[in-house]
């Protein structure tokens, strides 16, 4: 056993010294390539050396007579220059200049010798490692992966047998023992999990709609980061200032009071502001969550909402004793007007807000006489960037954001059509404000 174990060692180990042999071969032609540049580039110094040893020895016009150089009437026209196998060089003299004609065929025919007697030791070398490698894996791994093959098959087949490998041997051969007890659990566990079908089936089942309810929270949380959240949520202030400067401009004309106006310009600046601000952790809860008051946050997403959509009514119908919700006023407004833009889209003519305790926390319906929500689409309707309304009238991003917020509230929100009549509901159902997270 110790020596079939060494025999596997051994067998692996040169498997390893032949693949980390392999990179040898980009090396010898990276190395060929720098012996090439290496003789042109001596070729070409001996000339210039040459070249400039006959300079030295011109004495004014005259200078001594050596193979391969010329004398020129005029300056050089370029210093060096390859035409073919033909190296030019030239330098200038009194009266003139020399040049130098080198030629280099012996030096490529050298080379081209070489490059044939470098690339066949190169190609029988990778050869014979690549024959050895593949020769090793298929005797020391193949035939034994082959065995474990037969026998894995032969589990399925419910074959039945004492042992289907034999035991011991290398660490590959050790595999047979953990194949032939896998054989024997497989049989014993094969009759309890045909009773289990059933149950599994229905687990299954529950799994995969939760394991979808978790994939489209954490698409919705996704939102928070995307740059186009920027336009969706800076959008609804933006309208609302659109809106004051007009009322502004026909009242400064009347020669009436606009300061308050100027006051809710100043509001909606704010919130512009504090939008931009913390657009980067929308995908991140509030710092702090806080017992906030319903109506002051529905109040401030009235007074955002009204410029821009004037033909539309808003209704509310809180009861006086409707207790304080846990959340944030800033996005529990974005999410008020979020919905009364939609309803507006919508061809809505009526938004109406009621609320009650329900249960320790407070539920709140938002409803309008729209068009309602398609009843294929309730499904979809707080998915990102999914939207019934055309092109070019929404994002797609305003239910997606509602469901983000009120998730970090630790409530929920949801959509249904109305009973009976035309519009849709959103219903907003929130922990109250004295309960802890």
């Amino acid at each position: 056993m110790t020596g079939e174990r060494a025999s596997l060692r051994l067998r692996l180990f040169a498997i390893v010294v032949a693949a980390a042999l392999i990179p040898i071969a980009p090396l010898t032609i990276v190395l060929l390539l720098q012996v090439r540049d290496a003789i042109y580039g001596r070729a070409a110094a001996d000339a210039r050396a040459r070249l400039a040893d006959v300079r030295q020895r011109c004495a004014g016009a005259i200078c001594p007579e050596a193979a391969g150089v010329r004398r020129l009437a005029g300056p050089c026209a370029a210093r060096s220059s390859l035409t073919g196998d033909t190296l030019l060089l030239c330098e200038d003299v009194p009266g003139g200049a020399i040049e130098l004609r080198q030629d280099l065929r012996p030096v490529r025919e050298q080379l081209a010798s070489l490059d044939r007697r470098i690339l066949a030791v190169l190609v029988l070398f990778v050869g014979i490692l690549v024959a050895l490698a593949v020769w090793l894996l298929e005797r020391g791994v193949g035939r034994r992966l082959e065995k474990i093959d037969a026998a894995l098959e032969a589990v399925g087949a419910e074959q039945q047998g004492p042992n289907l490998l034999p035991e011991g041997g290398d660490a590959v051969g050790r595999v047979g023992a953990a194949v032939n007890r896998l054989a024997q659990r497989l049989r014993e566990e094969r009759g309890r999990t045909r009773s289990q079908i059933e149950a599994l089936e229905t687990a299954n089942q529950k799994l995969r709609e939760a394991r979808e309810d978790l994939a489209r929270s954490e698409r919705l949380a996704t939102v928070g980061r995307l740059a186009a959240g920027v336009a969706h949520e800076v959008g609804n202030p933006v309208s609302a200032l659109i809106g004051y400067a007009g009322l502004i401009r026909e009242r400064t004309k009347q020669g009436k009071d606009v300061s308050g106006y100027a006051e809710r310009i100043e509001r909606e600046a704010t919130r512009i502001d504090r939008i931009l601000r913390d657009l980067l952790d929308l995908a991140r809860p509030p710092a702090e969550l806080r017992s906030i008051d319903l109506r002051r946050s529905l109040e401030i997403a009235r007074f955002a909402f009204a410029p821009r959509h004037a033909q539309v009514a808003v209704e509310t119908a809180l009861p006086p004793d409707l207790p304080p919700v846990r959340g944030d006023e800033h996005y529990l407004s974005q999410v008020f007007v979020n919905l009364m833009t939609n309803a507006a889209r919508a061809g809505a003519s009526r938004v109406r807000v009621t609320a009650r305790a329900a249960n320790g926390g407070v539920s709140v319906e938002v409803e309008d006489d729209g068009r309602g929500i398609p009843p294929e689409d309730l499904g979809r309707v707080f998915e990102p960037f999914f939207t019934t309304a055309a092109p070019g009238e929404g994002s797609g991003l305003g239910l997606a954001l509602c469901h983000v917020t009120m998730e970090r509230f630790g409530g929920s929100i949801a959509a249904r059509n109305r009973a009976g009549a035309r519009g849709a509901v959103l219903e907003l159902r929130f922990v109250s404000g004295s309960a802890r997270p």
